[in-house]
C-alpha cells in the first residue's frame, strides 16, 4: 500500500507517535481549562494567559530546534524532547498556583516545537514523489494528539475525584512520553548519510541566494518578534499586570535589538557567500517560504488557537459537561488522521499550489459561517461545520508541508523550523485577540485573515512533481 519499503513504514509509524505523544502532553490543559479555574480559584481572564503561554515559546523554540535536526539529527532532538515533555507534564500536574502553572506552560510551549524533528526525519527517508503523503501521515495522526488529548483525558479524570482527576490525567500523559523516548532512541536510527547533507553556520541563520532573498529573510524575522512582544505586553497589564511596566519596556526593547542582531547574522553570514556566484543546484526563491509560512499561520495557528478554545466555548455555548464538552470539542482536532494525510495525498497528486488554493478558500468561508454560531443552533449542525471547517485547513497543513520539502532539500529543518514558527506566531495573534472579543468574531478573524492568505497565493510558484503536479 502507497509504495513504501518496511523501513519507511517503520519510520513513518514511530515517527508519528512520538509527534502524536508531544502533541497530547502538549495540549493536556485544554479539556480541564473549566475545572483548573474551579479547583484553583483562577479567573477566565487568568485561563486566557495560561493559553497563549501554551503557545509563544514554540515560535523560538521551532526555529531552535530546526537548526539542532539538521546538526545533530532527528532521532536524538526527538526522544530528547519526548524527556523534556514529560519531566514539564510532571511539573505541570503538581502545580499548585497560577505563578506555576505560568511557568510549566510557558516550557510546554517548548514541546510543540518537536513538529519540525519529523519533518527531516520524513524528508530523509522518503523520496520526492511520495513526500506529500508521507509528511500528511506523519502530521496529521501526530497532530491527532489533540484531538485525543481533548476526549481521553476528561475520562481519566472522570474516574476520579475533581481536584486531583486532572492532575492524574496530564501525569499520565507525560509517563507516556517517557517510555516513548526511549522506544523511539532504540528503534528509529536516521537516514545513513542524511544528516550532514549540508553543515550548519554557527549562528544557525539560513543561506540564501540572493541580496533581495536577505531582505526578505530579515523582514520576516518581524512577526516572530513582534509576537514574542505581543505577549510581553499582554503580561503587563493587559487585562491584568503579572511584570511591570518597567520591566515589560526593557523586554520588549529587548526584543527589538535581538531583531536587529538576528538581521545583522543573516547580512554577515549571506553577505560573504553572495559575493560569489552561486550554483545552479543551490539557488531557490525565499519568497516561497515566506509565502508558505504565512499559509502555515493560517491552517495550523488557527488549529492550536481554536483547539485551545473550542471545548470551552462548547460547554459555555450549549451547556454541556466537562466531558462531553471535552469530547465534541474534539471534533475539530479530530480530522487530523485523515484530512492532513489527505491533503498531502492530493497535493502529490493534482498539484501543491491548486490544492493550497481550494483549502484555503474552504477555510475561509467555513470559519466565517463558524462565527454565526450561538446557543440557538442546533448542537449537530455547529459540530458539523466545525468538523468541516478543521478538514479544510488541516488538509491545507497537509499540502502545505508537502511543498516545503521541495524548496531546499538541504535546508528542510531550518526552513520547516521557520514556517513551523509562524504557525506560533498566528497562535499566539489569534489567541491575544480572542481575550478581547467573542468567540463569533474571533472566528471571523480567522476567516479574513484565510482572504488575505488566499491573495498571497497568487505569488506562489508552481512546485513540480514527477507526475507533472503543480
Amino acid at each position: 500500500m502507497l509504495g513504501f519499503s518496511k523501513i519507511q513504514w517503520n519510520t513513518l509509524h514511530l515517527t508519528w507517535v512520538a509527534f502524536f505523544l508531544t502533541f497530547v502532553a502538549w495540549f493536556n490543559m485544554a479539556p480541564f481549562n473549566t475545572t483548573i479555574m474551579r479547583t484553583l480559584g483562577l479567573s477566565s481572564a487568568e485561563i486566557n494567559i495560561l493559553m497563549v503561554c501554551n503557545v509563544v515559546l514554540t515560535i523560538p523554540a521551532r526555529i531552535v530546534i530546526g537548526f539542532w535536526v539538521d546538526k545533530h539529527g532527528p532521532q536524538k532532538v526527538f526522544s530528547g524532547l519526548l524527556i523534556f515533555s514529560a519531566l514539564v507534564c510532571f511539573a505541570f500536574a503538581l502545580s499548585q498556583d497560577f505563578k506555576t502553572l505560568l511557568v510549566t506552560r510557558l516550557l510546554m510551549g517548548i514541546v510543540g516545537g518537536g513538529f519540525v524533528v519529523g519533518i527531516k526525519m520524513i524528508a530523509e527517508w522518503f523520496p520526492p514523489e511520495k513526500m506529500g503523503t508521507a509528511q500528511g501521515i506523519y502530521a496529521g495522526w501526530g497532530n491527532f494528539g489533540s484531538a485525543f488529548a481533548a476526549f481521553s483525558l476528561p475520562l481519566i479524570a472522570f474516574l476520579l475525584p475533581e481536584e486531583s482527576g486532572w492532575r492524574v490525567a496530564t501525569g499520565l500523559s507525560g509517563l507516556s512520553c517517557l517510555i516513548w523516548a526511549g522506544v523511539y532512541y532504540r528503534f528509529c536510527p536516521d537516514a545513513p548519510g542524511k544528516g550532514q547533507d549540508f553543515l550548519v553556520d554557527l549562528h544557525g541563520v539560513i543561506e540564501v541566494t540572493s541580496r533581495r532573498d536577505l531582505i526578505l529573510q530579515i523582514l520576516l524575522l518581524l512577526p516572530i518578534y513582534g509576537a514574542l512582544s505581543l505577549f510581553i505586553w499582554k503580561l503587563s497589564g493587559h487585562p491584568f499586570g503579572l511584570i511591570s511596566n518597567s520591566l515589560a519596556l526593557v523586554l520588549i526593547l529587548g526584543m527589538v535589538l535581538l531583531f536587529f542582531l538576528n538581521g545583522l547574522r543573516c547580512w554577515k553570514v549571506n553577505i560573504p557567500r553572495l559575493q560569489h556566484p552561486v550554483p545552479e543546484e543551490e539557488k531557490y526563491l525565499f519568497s516561497q517560504i515566506a509565502i508558505l509560512s504565512m499559509v502555515y499561520s493560517l491552517t495550523f495557528g488557527s488549529e492550536l488557537a481554536v483547539v485551545s478554545m473550542f471545548p470551552q466555548f462548547m460547554e459555555t455555548t450549549f451547556s454541556l459537561s466537562v466531558g462531553l464538552a471535552g469530547m465534541l470539542g474534539a471534533s475539530y482536532a479530530f480530522m487530523n488522521l485523515v484530512a492532513r494525510p489527505g491533503g498531502g495525498w492530493i497535493s502529490d497528486r493534482f498539484g501543491r499550489r491548486r490544492t493550497l488554493f481550494i483549502m484555503v478558500l474552504g477555510g475561509m468561508v467555513s470559519h466565517w459561517l463558524m462565527g454565526e454560531i450561538d446557543s440557538s443552533w442546533q448542537l449537530s449542525s455547529a459540530i458539523t461545520l466545525a468538523v468541516v471547517g478543521s478538514i479544510f485547513l488541516k488538509a491545507g497543513n497537509g499540502a502545505c508541508f508537502a511543498v516545503i520539502p521541495q524548496i531546499s532539500k538541504p535546508l528542510t529543518g531550518k526552513l520547516a523550523g521557520l514556517a513551523g514558527a509562524y504557525g506560533s506566531v498566528g497562535a499566539v495573534i489569534f489567541l491575544t485577540l480572542f481575550s478581547f472579543m467573542t468567540p463569533q468574531m474571533f472566528f471571523k478573524v480567522i476567516a479574513g485573515y484565510a482572504f488575505l492568505v488566499f491573495l498571497a497565493l497568487f505569488f506562489l510558484k508552481p512546485f513540480p512533481t514527477r507526475r507533472g503536479g503543480r
